[in-house]
């Protein structure tokens, strides 16, 4: 077996810092920082962002008062369970950069541990996200933010309809269009919308005690009040609530004529007057935009703070709402129309187990809870893949990682060994295109890594005349202490932004996975993740995706469409591509379809998506499964459902699952309007699909529920 010494080029002294950061930071904030995304390179980076797990839940308030109340460096977000006094684990911060130097794992290391010492709240873990911009961070803001000047909308239930019980659908999205006139009650004028929060916009001057952190918020009244200010001139609008400002250089998606969360929250709830439709007044919106930068990442890192700061704002505002119409136990419908690729596919990844915490702290409570998520759109992609036992017959495996030429980011490949298969009798070599780059390490924990999960690390590094210079990094941790084992492979771009870097050479990357004497011969199936790694539009990032390579799969049928089974005897498979964020137990999960030619899709006579990820059909390690199926193609050479431009009366055309989620949202949320206490509470433990009016689909086959699951939304 392989020596276990790092040999790194000392890359494990950049890491060994007493607050664990884990993989993506080591890179992202270590060898790989040449690399990142602007907002990670520059030395001017003040607000760091974070999820922070603790080991024993913490209560708001006191996971405050655990530091120190005057130039303390952490704050709060808005945060939900502060009258209730809930006590979570998982709670997401923003903490002040002191270095002049910029970020890198050392001074991360020291604002850490000054923000969030460990003593008496214990050792904490971060999932670090995107900055904060300054200009939108509220640096002087209390501890608490401010409570937000509303009040509820007088004109609500006065109408001759039947009377329906009053709920919250929250929409979590970029480019939301809050003036759109589909989100206003019939009368042109009373927006539905109770309140907004931009997280990008920069900061009103003036506010010396803002209601939230960063950004901006929009109440009822205000969106109302710019409204009537800008009757005609939306752009003007848009432009004097700050949500066209740039962040770190990118343009705001507000800007272009339709967005994704445009389509998005009017398909979840939107009102077309047009035609007629007559607005459900009894769904109060919320919505949230995340910040510009969001679009920039797609692997999964930089998220996590932003999110979670956002379904805490969600049901914090729900309350709020509650109170002030007299609704008990408020029901709350969230739309995440948003994902990854990789991760652990089993629910305990931090932002699905951070949801699951907040959402089962809230049913308990006895306050129906839901958040809607889509399958993904990586069925296709060749994404995911499996190593079985079998596959290491003969002591070794060799798989193929192909990267793209002309690619400005950092890709990225996860395994994950199943639960409790411990890798120390494993080796993995990564080998380079044209034979040039070779690095190995044994799958073992370094021991002087004494605080965090146990991990190890290896960098990859350039054959002569370039030795030396590190153009990835491979590492070993025990995620979350929790028995499921990770090998991260991180490549740099194969063209930097910078020509002065050292690039990863495009190709074929073989990657060998090697089983000693020691190890089990049975075993369930390791598995294999790419992460997602496309160039937005808006954002023009420069992202090439990478993917698995295998001569056994296959692309096309035998009737010249694209491949919808997996081959057996290949490694990679589109069963198992399921959306990294989708495995939470409390989340509902839909997948995307289009009507089959001559048929009526309202009698449930459709075909999945070719596009929309699935569950697995083989036993092996969890991956979540799909609940259910909606729309997403108008016909199978007509993509898309049309919703909402970014301007009122224009239109826009989205293809994906995420525009599948929002409808089974929306009748999720009529639902909550029109059930019993008793028939809610009943299908909570089916996260309350038995409730939304739907279709039993005729095809009950293995791959069938994998794709579609057992019912159509209509």
């Amino acid at each position: 077996m392989t020596d276990t010494s790092t040999n790194d080029g000392g890359l494990a002294d950049a890491v060994a810092i007493k607050n664990y950061l884990g993989p993506y930071e080591a890179w992202n904030f270590g060898l790989g920082k040449a690399y990142a995304f602007p907002a990670y390179r520059g030395d001017d980076v003040r607000f760091l962002s974070a999820l922070a797990e603790h080991p024993e839940p913490q209560r708001p308030h006191s996971l405050l008062d655990s530091v120190a109340s005057d130039g303390h460096g952490m704050w709060l977000p808005t945060v939900w369970g502060k009258e209730d006094d809930v006590a979570l684990r998982f709670w997401p911060i923003v903490v002040e950069n002191r270095s002049d130097d910029g970020i890198a794992p050392d001074s991360l290391a020291l604002n850490l541990t000054e923000a969030m010492p460990s003593d008496p709240i214990g050792e904490a873990r971060f999932r670090m996200a995107f900055p904060v911009e300054e200009e939108a961070m509220h640096r002087h803001a209390r501890r608490m933010t401010a409570d937000p000047d509303w009040k509820p909308d007088t004109g609500v239930g006065t109408g001759d309809g039947p009377k329906r019980t009053i709920n919250v659908l929250g929409v979590i999205d970029d480019g939301i269009p809050f003036a759109h006139r589909n989100f206003r009650a019939a009368d042109g004028k009373r927006t539905r919308l109770e309140f907004c929060w931009l997280q990008s916009a920069h900061k009103k001057e003036g506010q010396d005690h803002p209601s939230v952190l960063f950004g901006r918020e929009f109440t009822r009244e205000t969106i109302e009040q710019l409204i009537a200010k800008h009757p005609e001139d939306e752009d003007a609008l848009y432009a004097e609530a700050g949500a066209s400002d740039q962040q770190f250089g990118s343009g705001a998606a507000i800007n272009r004529l339709a967005t994704h969360g445009s389509n998005v929250m009017d398909v979840a709830a939107g009102s077309n007057p047009d035609k007629g439709h007559a607005p459900p007044e009894e769904t109060r919106l919320i919505a949230v935009q995340l910040p510009n930068t969001y679009g920039w990442d797609t692997s999964s890192f930089g998220k996590d703070m932003y999110m979670l700061s956002a379904v805490h704002y969600i049901l914090e505002r729900a309350e709020r709402i509650a109170e002030g119409y007299g609704v008990k136990d408020i029901r709350v419908t969230i739309n995440i129309s948003y994902g990854f690729s990789a991760g652990r596919h089993d629910g305990e990844g931090e932002l699905e187990a951070a949801m699951d915490e907040i959402v089962a702290k809230r049913r308990q409570l006895g306050r129906p809870t839901a958040i809607v998520i889509p399958s993904g759109n990586t069925f296709q992609d060749r994404l995911h893949g499996e190593i079985t036992s079998g596959h290491l017959g003969s002591g070794s495996f060799e798989f193929s990682w192909k990267t793209q030429p002309n690619d400005l980011s950092s890709n990225y490949l996860e395994i994950w060994f199943p639960d409790q298969l411990d890798p120390g009798d494993f080796d993995i070599e990564v080998k380079g295109p044209f034979g040039k780059i070779s690095a190995e390490m044994a799958l073992k924990p370094d021991p002087s890594y004494q605080h965090g999960d146990p991990r190890n690390f290896k960098s990859i590094q350039l054959d002569p005349p370039h030795q030396g210079d590190a153009i990835g990094q491979i590492s070993l941790d025990n995620h979350r202490k929790s028995g499921r084992w990770r090998v991260l492979i991180a490549l740099a771009p194969s063209e930097p932004h910078d020509p002065a870097l050292p690039a990863a050479p495009a190709g074929e990357w073989k990657i060998v996975l090697s089983r000693g004497d020691v190890a089990p011969r049975d075993h369930e199936p390791i598995y294999l993740w790419v992460q997602r790694d496309i160039d937005l539009e808006p954002f023009l990032t420069g992202s090439r995706q990478s993917y698995l390579h295998d001569e056994d799969y296959r692309l096309v049928s035998e009737k010249g469409a694209e491949e919808e089974s997996d081959q057996p005897d290949s490694n990679v498979k589109r069963f198992g591509s399921l959306n990294g964020m989708a495995t939470g137990a409390t989340t509902l999960v839909v997948a995307g379809s289009r009507p089959v030619i001559g048929s009526r899709f309202e009698r449930g006579e459709l075909m999945a998506s070719t596009f929309s990820s699935a569950g697995k059909t083989a036993s092996g390690p969890a991956v979540g499964g799909v609940d259910c199926t909606a729309r997403a193609d108008r016909s199978n050479i007509v993509p898309g459902i049309v919703g909402a431009g970014t301007r009122s009366g224009s239109y826009s055309s989205v293809q994906g699952t995420s525009v599948a989620a929002p409808l089974v949202a929306r009748r999720l949320s009529e639902a909550f309007a029109r059930c019993s206490d008793q028939e809610i509470k009943n299908a909570e433990k089916d996260n309350y699909l038995p409730i939304v009016q739907s279709i039993a689909l005729s095809d009950q086959s293995v791959e069938g529920r994998a794709r579609l699951g057992e019912f159509l939304v209509i």
